[in-house]
């Protein structure tokens, strides 16, 4: 086994582990580390480190995280949340806001997000009128999950499959937006069948408010808005999603009239360091290795020159399976560099981003989602690892299901 290979095993090694690994390094630590030893060992030289990052995936992630900060600045998506909050009135009503709200906010915002601020909004509401936060907690996770599927912008999985894919945005959320709905629906139905006990018969004992020291800056919250409906339709109008995100999140950085380091200090750096990592990590294997790679293609090329049922079912597990134990991200990563060599690559472009996506609500470490609202809510409702497997099991097996036959039905009528 050459040096290259070792490195892109250790750096998945740790990537899985994440924090628990035995030095502590996170994610973006370990692709970084993996990074400087391709190039150190020889296995990259500079140029093709620098040549390995994928600049327009970090731009529009760059761009997206630059908007969404300003906007949550403005205090606009924490009023339209609690104004959204108090006309529920029971906690079934709740709970369908709270799938369908999170799920369709992910489709336009990246699921992260949603989840950050969901989460202590869902904290702050079921304390205010005597719930339960646990079940509330799970549908935001798993909800924000399955949203993000509908868009190549939903999650960073669909940022890397836009970027290799060819689909355009329009392209992608017009076929991706009905699987998602179904999904939340069923999302919905499993969670209120799971919780029935815990949500039987409790009433609000007082309507949810907004804290009193929440303020809005309506100038800014009107200029955000209208900036987030621009990008929406030059996505739509399919302009380039990179150069499209990055002018976005600059042009309201100008006309937000506010100090630009209070946005810039915000951006998650170490997510886009993450990706970089990763990028040269990824391409120091594809490099060194082409032996395995072309025995795992041999092994995958089969299944897709004949879409039946059985391999449809094989290709699907074997992703669903993989993003739990490498984490979806480096797994898409990796796969995206075959899929073009197969057959009916659109469907299975559709199929990789289903399936990496909707594997991340089967255990609480399946996607970064899960892991901030179970951090947001460690100090008032912690979520145990067998609280997340029991619901995150049944939801995974059943949108999973639901999600490929939609995708089926789609290719076998010729609409992918």
């Amino acid at each position: 086994m050459n040096p290259a290979t070792l490195i892109f095993l250790l750096t998945y090694v740790l990537v899985a582990l994440g924090e628990n690994s035995p030095r502590k390094l996170d994610r973006p630590t370990a692709t970084l580390l993996g990074a400087v030893l391709m190039v150190a060992t020889g296995a990259l030289t500079r140029a093709e480190a620098r040549a390995a990052i994928d600049i327009s995936t970090l731009a529009v992630l760059f761009g997206l995280m630059l908007l969404l900060i300003i906007l949550l600045q403005s205090g606009f998506p924490t009023w339209l949340a609690f104004k959204a909050l108090g006309r529920c009135r029971g906690p079934r009503t709740l709970l369908a806001l709270v799938v369908f709200s999170s799920g369709l906010t992910s489709a336009l915002m990246l699921n992260d997000t949603v989840c950050l601020i969901g989460t202590p909004l869902l904290l702050e509401m079921t304390a205010q009128v005597g719930l339960p936060a646990t079940p509330y907690l799970l549908a935001l996770a798993t909800s924000a999950n399955i949203g993000s599927v509908m868009t190549l912008t939903g999650n960073p999985q669909n940022i890397i499959i836009g970027q290799a894919s060819g689909w355009s945005w329009a392209g992608f959320a017009f076929r991706m937006a009905p699987v998602g709905l179904i999904c939340l629906a069923a999302n919905w139905l499993l969670l209120s069948l799971l919780f029935h006990r815990h949500l039987a018969g409790v009433r609000f004992t007082e309507s949810p408010y907004a804290p009193p020291d929440l303020k809005v800056d309506s100038r800014l919250a009107i200029k955000s808005v209208l900036v987030f409906v621009g990008l929406i339709i030059a996505f739509l109008w399919g302009q380039p999603m990179d150069f499209a995100a990055v002018a976005a999140g600059t042009l309201l950085l100008v006309w937000s009239n506010r100090s630009p380091r209070e946005a810039l200090v915000k951006v998650d750096w170490t997510l886009l360091l993450f990706f970089a990592g990763l990028f040269v990590v990824v391409q120091g294997f594809l490099k060194a290795d082409t032996s395995m790679l072309l025995r795992l293609e041999g092994l995958a090329k089969p299944l897709s020159d004949h879409l039946g049922w059985r391999n449809i079912g094989l290709l699907s597990t074997a992703v669903v399976a993989g993003s739990n134990l490498f984490s979806n991200v480096p797994l898409v990563l990796l796969v995206s560099h075959w899929i073009e060599n197969m057959a009916h690559p659109q469907f299975l472009w559709l199929l990789l981003a289903l399936t990496s996506t909707l594997a991340g609500n089967l255990t609480l470490f399946g996607s970064v989602a899960n892991v901030i609202v179970a951090q947001g809510a460690q100090s008032r409702s912690p979520l145990k690892f067998s609280d997340f497997l029991w619901v995150g099991l049944p939801i995974t097996l059943v949108t999973t299901a639901l999600g490929v036959l939609i995708l089926w039905v789609f290719f076998r009528w010729g609409w992918i």
